[in-house]
């Protein structure tokens, strides 16, 4: 791979894939990851067949330590990387905290904290001394509340936005641009996976389901945030509505 190059986890679908789609028309050299890899691989042959780029498939699951360093180890010896997007992650129908099974829990940071670290980690060097590059961790709208039966889901999310932030106050004058992307409800098959009709919430207009919104939009919305240098991108009025009025009614 000769070319700028994007390195996208969790692409098989989803937020995801529609980073791969867009970056793609763009003409950048893709390397993507996911655990599914029929599915990934048809797709992977679709984005080379309509965009003549060349597309680099790794089956990896990051619940799996070995199999995160071994992605540290392929993005460090990328020279030309120039968007890394951390967004595999996963959501489990709510449990109580207690009665849940801790390995649920010790994935979950795995997937969403170790990895985010590790990956950053790894490909800041080449961004920084290329004087170039960009870090999108996909974080969510649920890391700005608290939320029963979701617990470290939310945690986990909170860190990847305060972890971004934190690493973008380190990062000014290089070059490198980072975001913690926070979408409220996305069409996507992440929720469908454990049991959540994304159609029907949408119907009910209810609290947080009262805006779903496409991946496409949402990944519109994180390029002109990050093109703003903006660093926490929530797509959608009524999420910032309501991550507003929460943030008010705990002063107040």
């Amino acid at each position: 791979m000769n070319n700028k190059i994007a390195f996208i986890t969790g692409a098989t679908s989803g937020i995801g894939a529609t980073f791969a789609k867009v970056l793609a028309s763009q003409k950048y050299d893709l390397v993507i990851t996911g655990r599914r890899e029929e599915k990934i691989q048809a797709f992977a042959a679709e984005l080379r067949s309509k965009n003549n780029i060349k597309v680099e498939v790794i089956i990896a699951e990051l619940a799996n330590v070995k199999d995160i360093d071994m992605l540290v180890e392929k993005i460090t010896n990328i020279k030309n990387l120039e968007i890394l997007i951390n967004n595999a992650g996963f959501a489990k129908k709510g449990s109580r905290f207690y009665e849940e099974n801790i390995t649920v829990y010790e994935d979950m940071l795995k997937v969403h904290a170790l990895a985010t670290i590790k990956l950053t980690q790894a490909a800041l060097p080449t961004m920084v001394t290329n004087n170039i590059g960009s870090i999108i961790n996909v974080s969510s709208i649920m890391s700005f509340f608290p939320c029963a039966r979701q617990s470290i889901y939310v945690a986990t999310k909170a860190f990847i936005s305060l972890f971004t932030e934190s690493i973008a106050l380190e990062l000014k004058g290089t070059g490198v641009r980072v975001q913690a992307l926070c979408p409220g409800l996305t069409f996507s098959d992440l929720h469908e996976r454990i049991g959540v009709d994304v159609e029907k919430l949408a119907k009910k207009r209810v609290w947080l389901w009262q805006s779903p919104m496409h991946s496409k939009v949402v990944v519109d919305k994180s390029f002109k945030y990050l093109a703003k240098g903006k660093i926490i991108c929530v797509p959608g009025f009524f999420n910032k509505v309501i991550i507003t009025l929460h943030y008010l009614r705990r002063l107040f």
